[in-house]
């Protein structure tokens, strides 16, 4: 699995009030706009591929784990908000443990309430992704952590990079109420 103590599962390190200031932030109001519309030509791309893929997947047995696998090192490995992206409310948070810890707790939270309420469609909240920007000041050992309490666990298929990218699935069950 993971040792908790490893420091790639830690917080990631504070990145510099100049380095963010005059190169990541210039970088992000100039080269984000294009990065989106590089990201939405693949994603276009990839959906005009999918019904071959589709037909792939019927006629070979067992090939949806590779079409998966496929879909992940293409699409996956292109991040929507990449890492040298930074937004005013990392610039503002920056450092800050206590927000992105509450932040993460919260979105847990959520997705577990959407797994545990949608009882007619389970396979549609199971899947959690959380970018490195939703946890940076908490790490991702952090993340699975409270994660884990709640029933998730990393994704059996798909892979997790603690500095970059946590896939977590939910095992399906409802947590047991202690509350009565």
């Amino acid at each position: 699995m993971h040792d908790h103590d490893d420091p790639a599962w830690g917080p990631l390190p504070v990145r510099p009030t100049a380095l963010c200031w005059l190169l990541l932030l210039p970088l992000t109001l100039v080269f984000l706009p294009v990065w989106w519309v590089v990201w939405i030509f693949l994603a276009v791309c990839l959906y005009f591929v999918a019904p071959v893929a589709e037909l792939i997947v019927y006629m070979v047995p067992r090939a949806e784990n590779g079409a998966t696998r496929m879909l992940d090192a293409t699409l996956g490995r292109v991040p929507f908000l990449p890492l040298w992206c930074v937004t005013p409310v990392a610039l503002a948070r920056e450092g800050d443990t206590a927000y992105y810890r509450a932040r993460v707790d919260r979105r847990i939270e959520k997705q577990t309430r959407r797994v545990e309420t949608s009882r007619h469609r389970r396979e549609y909240h199971r899947d959690l992704e959380l970018g490195a920007h939703y946890f940076r000041g908490a790490g991702a050992g952090y993340v699975l952590r409270v994660a884990s309490e709640q029933g998730w666990n990393l994704h059996p298929v798909l892979r997790s990079h603690p500095r970059r990218l946590l896939r977590l699935r939910h095992n399906g069950r409802p947590r047991p109420d202690f509350g009565n």
